[in-house]
């Protein structure tokens, strides 16, 4: 006959089996050591108000069959067999991971109000879910406020911001805290993860492209003694196909073997006018003065475009070029005399004796550019800055071929290519020749903006920070911002670096005692520029065309912005005087 054991019996036969687990703390979800831990603080082992699983067998059957003989009564029957394998208690002791986060990391054009979703391997404990454990980053470092909150199935936490006034074209990081987000039975998340991602960039620029192209810069770079050219080509950051600029000089210098001429630009607004800079970025500057090498220089200049106005037809103004050479930084004014604006034509005018027709400053439409060999400077051209300003001078061995040219044409870039270990370094100056390159334009806002404070050793910035000082009532006050560029070049002088233009200053940091000067402050040539534009000619002792703006006639020159990407400012959806 068949014979049953008791339950009694059963756990008996266990008993090594259950103290040896329990000596393993199988059974424990608590992460601290020591026997006597009472720290109520500590996360509990499960979700008392949920589903704890506590199946151990089938717990209604208290006897165990034997099946090998029916007949036999001895209790000592040594074919009686038991069910061998242990009860089906298995200790969880993974710990949570995730496994998708929307936005995922890298991710770009990420569309606003944000939503944060965050998918975990298993459900998680409610009350390790919190404003703590969760959090979001913006690019200056700062916790945006926010709450995440547990969906049903207790593995997808969905993460929103207290306020929705988070910016465009700007990087954002999720950040899910280690050592806090637990499963039920204590298991925690391990290390803190982190994904980085960026927000959808400014809307509706397409007609901004369009001003930028119309405007383009002939850009004239010469090569001294035809030696180093491939330095005088203005790229891309990731040229070489990464947004690491401490290698770039290494690429410039020994590994590339073609380069695609690239400018930057970005567009501004205001009622009147548009501000387009344009920023050529050089991989190395090899400057004659060894103290003064750096990696990742930049030069560029400011056209002011004015937009048609009753019977006057769109046309440009003005143009400030820039450059910093060590530990100086240079911008010179030059205008059209159809503007109106009037140069003293001295030295104290800070390079506006160059008052030229629309169709010399502009010819075509397009300034043009004159970039000094090694020192890259940025210059004008057309004009004769011999005795102001010897080092900008056009020199006959550079009039006559020693230079490389690079001209818009409908943004499609011709490759500058290294042949017979050389580079080109010979550019003929007639138009539409296939000794002139052309460039292609590269928006700011979709790259280095969104990318301002990648300040990591391999990026793109130093973690170097300077914090904007508006004028009173003007856009952009403490608006904190890098100052320069990675640097690949152990420098003599410290001072050399190349700079994003959002930090262009005029050597902001000397008291010079000049009321021109003193007025310009880092960062306003891009940040603010229609005001820089009126404060260098808007002045008692020069007389000039910009009046105040009158809004019932739409004349005069104004200040305020209907798109300014620096500063955050787009109301052209809401103002009905930015219009077409």
């Amino acid at each position: 006959m068949m014979r049953r054991m008791s339950v009694g019996s059963l756990w008996a036969r266990w008993g090594a089996v259950g103290m040896a687990a329990m000596a393993l703390g199988l059974g424990c979800g608590d992460d601290e050591t020591g026997g006597n831990d009472t720290d109520t603080s500590d996360v509990p082992l499960f979700d008392t108000n949920g589903n704890f699983d506590t199946d151990v067998g089938d717990t209604t059957d208290t006897t165990i069959v034997d099946t090998l003989d029916a007949t036999n009564t001895d209790a000592r029957d040594t074919r009686d067999t038991l069910d061998t394998n242990p009860p089906d208690l298995v200790p969880d002791l993974e710990p949570p991971t995730v496994v998708s986060t929307s936005p995922a990391a890298g991710a770009e054009n990420v569309a606003l109000p944000l939503e944060i979703t965050i998918v975990f391997s298993e459900p998680l404990f409610v009350t390790t879910i919190a404003p703590q454990s969760i959090k979001l980053i913006d690019w200056l470092g700062k916790e945006v406020p926010g709450t995440p909150t547990v969906q049903a199935d207790k593995k997808t936490v969905v993460w929103k911001p207290t306020t929705n006034n988070q910016q465009l074209a700007s990087a954002y990081t999720i950040r899910v805290v280690g050592n806090i987000i637990a499963d039920p039975v204590g298991n925690k998340l391990v290390n803190t993860l982190e994904y980085t991602f960026t927000t959808v960039s400014y809307p509706n620029q397409g007609a901004y492209s369009a001003v930028a192209a119309r405007y383009a810069p002939s850009i004239y770079s010469s090569v001294e003694g035809r030696d180093g050219a491939q330095f005088q080509v203005p790229t891309k950051v990731d040229g070489d196909g990464d947004w690491d600029l401490s290698n770039n000089r290494t690429w410039i210098t020994s590994g590339a073997t073609q380069l695609l001429p690239a400018v930057y630009y970005s567009v501004s607004e205001t009622y009147t006018h548009w501000y387009i800079t344009y920023v050529y970025y050089f991989a190395y500057v090899n400057h004659p003065d060894a103290a003064f090498f750096t990696g990742n220089g930049s030069a560029g200049v400011l056209v002011v475009v004015e937009k048609a106005r009753g019977e006057q037809a769109e046309r440009p103004i003005a143009a400030y070029t820039y450059w910093k050479e060590g530990n100086a930084e240079e911008n010179f004014a030059f205008a059209t005399e159809e503007s109106g604006i009037v140069g003293s034509g001295s030295a104290d005018d800070w390079g506006l004796k160059a008052v030229q027709a629309e169709a010399t400053l502009f010819p075509g439409g397009r300034f043009e550019s004159y970039v000094t060999a090694k020192r890259h400077r940025s210059c004008n051209w057309n004009w004769n800055q011999g005795g102001f300003l010897p080092a900008c001078e056009v020199g006959n061995a550079v009039k006559n071929g020693d230079k490389l040219v690079f001209k818009y044409a409908d943004g499609v870039p011709t490759s500058v290519v290294k042949k017979n270990n050389a580079w080109p370094n010979n550019m003929s100056e007639v138009e539409g020749t296939p000794e002139s390159f052309s460039y292609a334009l590269v928006p700011i806002w979709t790259t280095l903006w969104t990318r301002r404070f990648d300040t990591s050793p391999s990026g793109l910035f130093d973690a170097t920070t300077f914090k904007y000082t508006a004028d009173s009532e003007r856009p952009g006050s403490s608006l904190e911002l890098t100052t320069k560029f990675v640097q690949s070049v152990a420098a003599a002088d410290l001072s050399a670096y190349g700079k994003p233009v959002w930090s262009w200053g005029w050597n902001p940091s000397v008291s010079s005692g000049n009321e021109l000067v003193d007025a310009i402050k880092r960062g306003q040539f891009a940040i603010d520029p229609a005001w820089y534009v009126w404060e260098r000619h808007h002045r008692a002792n020069r007389p000039n065309s910009l009046i105040d703006y009158v809004p019932a006639t739409g004349a005069g020159f104004a200040v305020s912005y209907c798109f300014n990407g620096y500063a955050n400012i787009d109301v052209r959806t809401i103002d009905p005087k930015c219009a077409p």
